[in-house]
C-alpha cells in the first residue's frame, strides 16, 4: 500500500493566567501562543513510528471564543502538520489528540482497505483510547 499524505490541524488551548503582582493575568492569546511554540517543539522532536512529519505550520492566526462556563475567553492556536504515514493506523495517535480539529487526505485520491487493515486501526484506536482515559483516571 502506498503512504498516507495528510494534513492535520491541531489547536492548542490558552487560558487566562492568574494574576500576579508583578506581571497582571496572562492573556490567553499569550497562553495559547506559548502552548503552540512548545507543542511545536515537541512534535518536531518525537519519533513517530510510521509517520514522516514533512512540514510543521505554525504561522495561523490565533483565534478566541467565550466560555460560558467561566465567563471568560478562551484563545486557541493553530498548528497544520503534513504527515506521511505508512498506515491508516498510524495516524490514529494524531486524531485521538484532543486538540485535533480535522484532518485533509492529500494524496492517495483514493483508496482500499483490507477487512485486516481496518482491524488493525479500530483495535489501535481501542488501545489509545483506553490509554488515554486510564490517564485520565475514568477506568480502575
Amino acid at each position: 500500500m502506498a503512504p498516507i499524505r495528510a494534513k492535520i490541524r491541531l489547536d492548542f488551548c490558552g487560558e487566562e493566567g492568574r494574576q500576579s503582582l508583578l506581571w497582571g493575568r496572562t492573556k490567553p492569546e499569550t497562553a495559547a501562543e506559548s502552548s503552540r511554540q512548545r507543542q511545536a517543539m515537541a512534535l518536531k522532536s518525537l519519533p513517530w513510528q510510521g509517520v514522516t512529519l514533512e512540514e510543521i505550520e505554525t504561522g495561523q492566526e490565533v483565534y478566541t471564543i467565550p466560555s460560558v462556563e467561566r465567563g471568560e475567553k478562551i484563545a486557541y492556536a493553530p498548528v497544520e502538520l503534513t504527515v506521511k504515514a505508512d498506515s491508516l493506523e498510524d495516524l490514529v495517535p494524531f486524531i485521538l489528540r484532543e486538540e485535533f480539529r480535522k484532518i485533509k487526505i492529500l494524496d492517495p485520491d483514493e483508496m482500499v482497505f483490507s477487512s485486516l487493515d481496518i482491524e488493525r486501526t479500530i483495535f489501535k484506536m481501542g488501545r489509545e483510547f483506553r490509554i488515554e482515559v486510564n490517564r485520565e483516571g475514568y477506568l480502575h
